[in-house]
């Protein structure tokens, strides 16, 4: 059975969880390409991923509320667009996925 989160529940718990020792989440996300103006058709998906705040060196043309910023699992900075989020899991039921609603 697919259980299914609101998008801002999703992000406040990924956000909430990435202050906790060890804490972490799955994301499944349609990378979008600026150079291109089209999403992937191709789902990513992160594990081991943290929450984290704009890096001094990110600028945004547009408003930063748009963008996910987290780390992956290696710690890499990574961010995407947080419409494109489709699954979010996290540790108190085994990572499994949540299907993401933004409506």
């Amino acid at each position: 059975m697919e259980t299914t989160m609101t998008g801002i529940s999703a992000l406040q718990w990924a956000k909430e969880i990435s202050k906790l020792p060890d804490g972490c989440f799955t994301i499944a996300f349609f990378p979008y390409s600026r150079q291109k103006g089209e999403a992937s058709e191709k789902l990513a998906v992160k594990e081991g991923c943290t929450f984290r705040t704009q890096l001094p060196e990110e600028r945004f043309s547009i408003d930063s509320e748009n963008f996910f910023l987290f780390n992956d699992g290696n710690g890499d900075p990574k961010m995407c667009y947080r419409i494109l989020i489709r699954y979010m899991g996290f540790p108190q039921d085994g990572y499994k996925l949540h299907k993401i609603d933004w409506l």
